[in-house]
Order: structure tokens, then sequence, then C-alpha cells
């Protein structure tokens, strides 16, 4: 089975080009939206931060999408660990059901 190419892909972020190489496949249209949504959160938060140090708002954003990641993961916990119990509390009245 043969390893799929990487392939390149052009896009620009705060006002600077970048080629961005895909190892996975992933469609090219879904490799610009998540730039041009990267390129918003960075203009949004430069338009309230006290510096215009592209380096500067580059972090403040990363740290943005890191919380927002973070906050995610753990609703997503609380979620699996929901279905988790319930599945069990199922399994277990299923069982005794099938007991009877």
């Amino acid at each position: 089975m043969s390893k799929p190419k990487s392939r390149p892909i052009d896009v620009e972020i705060y006002d600077q080009k970048y080629t961005i190489v895909l190892q996975k496949p992933l469609p090219e249209d879904e490799v610009r939206a998540l730039a041009q949504e990267v390129d918003a959160r960075m203009r949004d938060i430069a338009a309230v931060a006290s510096t215009a140090d592209s380096l500067k708002v580059a972090v403040l954003t990363a740290l943005h999408l890191a919380q927002e990641y973070r906050e995610l993961k753990r609703n997503c916990d609380r979620k699996d660990a929901l279905l988790n119990s319930k599945a069990t509390e199922w399994s277990r009245a299923l069982e005794q059901v099938l007991k009877k």
C-alpha cells in the first residue's frame, strides 16, 4: 500500500503567506477555512490587544484557542463519563431483566 503524497497548500494568515504541507488527507477547502478562522481570531485579538507585534498576537491567539480546546475537552470528558455510567447502569438493568 503506497503512502499518500503530501501536498502543499498556500494560505494567508494575518497578512503573512504560509505554505501548509499536509501529511494526512484533508480537503483543501477545510485547510483554507481553518486558516481563515485563525486569521479572524488574530485580527479580533489584535483589535483589543495593546500590541501590534504579530508574534505576540499569535501567542495570545494560541492561548485563547488552547483555553477553548481545554474547555471542549473537559466537556467531552464529562459527557463520556456520563455516557459510560449510563451504559453500565443500563447493562446491569438489562442483565437483571434477562435473569428473570
